[in-house]
C-alpha cells in the first residue's frame, strides 16, 4: 500500500513539474517573440523619425510648429521603443520572477500611448506614412502575445473578462485600441447572464470572473453600461429540481407556462434560459399561459 502511494504521489510531483516547465518554456517563447517583435519595431520607429526629420528640413525651407511637434512625438516614440527594447531584455531582471512579466505590459501601454500621440500629430499634419501603418501592426502582434499571459494585472489578458469591483458591480473589459481598455459595467446579474448567454458563453458567467485589485481597474475609464433583459424570452431557475417552473418574461412581466408542450410554442427547450432567482424574482407575476 505504501509504494502503490509513493508511486502515485511521485507522478503528481512529475506531472507538475512537466506542467510547470511546459508554462516556463511558453512564457520564455513569448518573451523571445515580444523581443524580437521590440527588435522590429525600434527600427521602423527610428526610420520613422529620421524621416519625418528629412521631409520637413526640405519643405519650403521652414519647419511649422505643426510639423515640431510631429518631430518631437516621432523622436519620443522612437526613444520609447529603444527603452521597451532594454526592459525585455532578459538581463534587465524584469524576467527574474514570474510575476513581473507584468510590469512588461505595463511598459508596453506607455509604448502605446507614445505611438498614439505620434500618430495624432501626424494626423493632423496629413502626413500619414507606410511605416506608421507597419508600426501599428506590430504593436498589435505585440499585444496578442501579452493576451496570452494569464496575470490578473495584465489588461490584455482580461479582454472580453469580467472582473468585480469592490462596491460588488461586474465590469466586462473590453479593448478599445492597443494599449487602451475599458470597463463596462452590468446593470445587474440579468444584463450580465444576457450577455453571456448572447456570446454562447453557457449557463455559468462566473467560470470567466477574474478576481482583480482597484489599482489594476482603476487603469481603466469607465464605458457605457450594458443593461440587457431577457424580455420576450423563456427562463428557468437554476437547478435540478424537475418541477421548477418555465416562465415568459413578457411586457416587463413573468408568466409561467402551465403546460410543458407550450415551450414549443415559443421555440423549445433549447430556447429556454437558466438564470438565477434573484433575476426570476426581479419580475412581477403576470397572467399564466394557458
Amino acid at each position: 500500500m505504501m509504494i502503490r502511494f509513493l508511486r502515485t504521489t511521485a507522478r503528481c510531483i512529475l506531472a507538475v513539474f512537466l506542467l510547470s516547465s511546459l508554462a516556463s518554456w511558453a512564457a520564455q517563447d513569448r518573451r523571445s517573440v515580444i523581443y524580437d517583435l521590440g527588435m522590429e519595431l525600434e527600427r521602423l520607429s527610428t526610420s520613422l523619425a529620421q524621416e519625418s526629420f528629412d521631409h520637413f528640413k526640405g519643405w519650403n525651407g521652414t519647419i511649422s510648429d505643426q510639423e515640431q511637434a510631429i518631430l518631437f512625438k516621432s523622436e519620443a516614440f522612437a526613444a520609447s521603443c529603444r527603452l521597451f527594447l532594454r526592459l525585455t531584455e532578459a538581463r534587465s531582471g524584469y524576467y527574474r520572477d514570474d510575476f513581473l512579466r507584468t510590469n512588461i505590459y505595463n511598459a508596453f501601454t506607455y509604448l502605446a500611448g507614445s505611438f498614439s500621440d505620434a500618430e495624432e500629430e501626424m494626423r493632423k499634419g496629413g502626413v500619414m506614412p507606410y511605416s506608421l501603418s507597419d508600426c501599428r501592426k506590430i504593436l498589435s502582434r505585440m499585444e496578442r502575445e501579452f493576451s496570452q499571459w494569464p496575470a490578473a494585472d495584465n489588461l490584455a489578458y482580461l479582454d472580453q473578462r469580467y472582473v468585480k469591483a469592490r462596491d460588488a458591480t461586474v465590469y466586462l473589459i473590453e479593448r478599445s485600441g492597443i494599449g487602451n481598455y475599458v470597463r463596462l459595467p452590468f446593470k445587474n446579474l440579468e444584463s450580465l447572464w444576457r450577455y453571456n448567454y448572447d456570446r454562447n458563453r453557457g449557463k455559468d458567467p462566473w467560470k470567466y470572473l477574474v478576481e482583480v485589485s482597484y489599482n489594476t481597474l482603476d487603469k481603466m475609464r469607465k464605458g457605457r453600461m450594458i443593461d440587457l433583459t431577457f424580455e420576450g424570452r423563456m427562463v428557468i431557475e437554476q437547478g435540478v429540481r424537475r418541477d421548477r417552473p418555465v416562465y415568459l418574461i413578457e411586457g416587463g412581466k413573468k408568466r409561467g407556462l402551465t403546460r410543458a408542450d407550450l415551450v414549443n410554442r415559443y421555440g423549445g427547450w433549447s430556447k429556454v434560459y437558466e438564470v438565477p432567482r434573484e433575476v426570476i424574482d426581479s419580475y412581477p407575476d403576470g397572467d399564466p399561459i394557458l
